[in-house]
């Protein structure tokens, strides 16, 4: 129907109408991931934002006891801050000994490789770019030996890919990186 609008353009007052009816249901926005997060029995990791420090990472910690008493709106979120780069899989997050981007091997991916469940996309997030030609070489490597898409991102749009395929039941990692020369000089947080 949008094709022959697109096409044909506004001809009657139907399909206008019929139009505000399809898109009546966009508006201000919904959760994506409130329904499948809620779902599960293992909580599935959310990487909720990121400073200079580190990263905000929530479902890390299982919550044994639901404290009642407190407001749903409450300031606490369940919130970790992990200090320093990190690798996310869909139901844990680890510290990452990685310093800049040049750092990323094959052997610092090891980790990714080894999960099991075997993951299917792997996001490296860094607000620097990779050498192309160590990215092609890492990228034939993974899909060689383990199957794996890499792809790099920025960060921002690393933790939110991760999130919403995370989100969607896929099996996906992200390798986040806190560039050292970075760290702990500026506390302002970049929420998603």
């Amino acid at each position: 129907m949008i094709r022959s609008i697109i096409r044909n353009g506004f001809r009657s007052r139907k399909k206008i109408h019929i139009l505000k009816i399809s898109f009546s249901g966009w508006g201000k926005g919904q959760d994506l991931l409130a329904d499948v997060i809620d779902s599960t029995d293992k909580p599935k990791v959310i990487l909720d934002g990121y400073s200079t420090t580190g990263f905000d990472v929530i479902n890390i910690i299982e919550k044994k006891f639901k404290d009642k008493e407190k407001d749903e709106d409450s300031a606490d979120s369940g919130a970790v801050h992990m200090t320093g780069s990190i690798l996310a899989f869909p139901h844990a997050c680890f510290l990452w000994k990685i310093d800049s981007i040049q750092d990323v091997t094959m052997d610092s991916l090891s980790p990714t490789i080894l999960h099991r469940p075997k993951l299917t996309y792997v996001f490296i997030g860094s607000d620097n770019p990779m050498d192309p030609h160590k990215l092609v070489t890492l990228k034939n490597q993974m899909r060689e030996k383990a199957g794996i898409v890499l792809e790099q991102l920025s960060i921002r749009d690393a933790m939110g890919t991760f999130n919403i395929l995370n989100g969607e039941d896929r099996v996906v990692g992200a390798a986040l990186i806190l560039q050292s020369e970075v760290k702990g000089t500026n506390d302002t947080k970049d929420k998603i």
